[in-house]
């Protein structure tokens, strides 16, 4: 008999380990739980277990139409778990057009990775469409002349000649921070300014703004989502100051910051592919398909 309920923290060990089997291309090992706690600053979620016989067998986590996990452990599947699944996530957000994955400030990838097949035929059967694809790319980090140390000090002294001052936001006053956060929300999105708030809350302290007197006018972090695998993101510069080579400082600043941990150097989501190629020569890494119900 299966049953439906929120996930109870007496089945979080259960639940990170048939995560673990259910997505081989990521270190659910590492992020499970941030995923299965489902903010991102701007709505809330649910975890909700599958349960068969008192035992675990399948994940559902969702906030608001977004769908950020559902897995269904291999012993489970086609005998319904995750079409239950499926059906309980879009009771959850009655009127919406169900989406895949790529939650805004809190994704485990920004798609379907391409490789996994089954997953992807269960959604296109189940009256979901391909809507976008998207890539992440990684720069090495290691023996790469532009992913130096030396290299961070020498873009860093060429936006200062042009009268910035680059930065870590750790080392700067908590009224100094707040202004910010602040001006990431509002000129960008309030969702980066979450996860740059949790980026600095993160071992790495991965968070690097351009400064322009008193006023910051470019940002880059990283290590904020999927936090404990080095991802790279997110990162913008106001437009008046583009051109300038303060992108170019701040990324390399942020992957020295990541170059420990076990993805640092991924560049998730992108958009600028060229930029990133020629400021830390970033290959291409994995590619996702987003997926959407009609």
């Amino acid at each position: 008999m299966m049953q439906l309920e929120p996930l109870q923290p007496i089945y979080f060990d259960a639940a990170r380990k048939l995560l673990e089997r259910a997505f081989p291309y990521d270190q659910m090992g590492v992020v499970a739980e941030e995923k299965l706690g489902s903010e991102n600053g701007a709505r809330a979620g649910h975890a909700i277990a599958a349960l068969v016989d008192g035992a675990l067998a399948g994940v559902l986590a969702t906030a608001g139409r977004f769908i950020k996990l559902l897995a269904v452990a291999e012993e489970h599947r086609r005998r319904g778990v995750g079409s239950a699944l499926l059906r309980k996530a879009g009771e959850l957000a009655p009127g919406s057009r169900l989406r895949l994955l790529d939650h805004p400030g809190n994704y485990l990838s920004p798609g379907l990775d391409e490789r996994s097949i089954e997953a992807r035929d269960f959604f296109l059967r189940r009256n979901f469409v391909e809507v976008g694809r998207v890539e992440n790319i990684r720069a090495p980090l290691t023996n790469n002349p532009l992913t130096t140390d030396e290299r961070a000090d020498e873009l860093a002294a060429r936006a200062g000649a042009l009268g910035y001052a680059v930065r870590r936001l750790s080392d700067c006053d908590g009224e100094t921070q707040d202004r910010f956060f602040s001006f990431v929300g509002s000129e960008f999105s309030p969702v980066w300014s979450f996860e740059t708030r949790r980026a600095l809350k993160g071992p790495a302290k991965a968070v690097h703004a351009a400064w322009h007197g008193t006023t910051p006018v470019a940002f880059a972090a990283a290590d904020g989502n999927n936090r404990g695998l080095g991802w790279f993101g997110p990162a913008g510069t106001v437009p008046a100051h583009r051109g300038r080579g303060l992108g170019e400082a701040l990324l390399i600043a942020c992957l020295l910051d990541v170059r420990a941990l076990p993805e640092g150097g991924v560049i998730a989501w992108i958009g600028p592919k060229e930029f990133y190629r020629k400021a830390c020569g970033a290959v291409d890494d994995r590619r996702f398909l987003q997926l959407e119900e009609k």
